[in-house]
């Protein structure tokens, strides 16, 4: 039977995550069913937190979108939207 691949098989689940204050990038596996608020960076120490209207941190910083934001589904930081622009900041 044709088209009855998965869409999970064709996901991409490690990404290149790149910290915007001091370029460290290294490479992440991407949680399938959650989206990751907080990384911190092992060269810096900054911790990353999703830019506005981003779900993830991989959505923000990385290489590649999250899984869910891939597989075109509701993804678990739509209510980022709403956390005040001065707090969804990189700090």
């Amino acid at each position: 039977m044709t088209g009855g691949q998965n869409s999970r098989s064709a996901l991409i689940l490690d990404s290149v995550l790149t910290c915007p204050h001091c370029g460290h990038a290294k490479r992440e596996d991407m949680p399938v069913d959650a989206c990751q608020f907080f990384y911190e960076c092992e060269n810096c120490k900054t911790l990353l937190r999703p830019q506005p209207g981003d779900c993830c941190v991989f959505c923000s910083f990385s290489s590649v979108k999250c899984p869910p934001v891939q597989a075109r589904r509701q993804c678990c930081g739509e209510g980022l939207l709403a956390i005040p622009a001065d707090r969804a900041q990189i700090t």
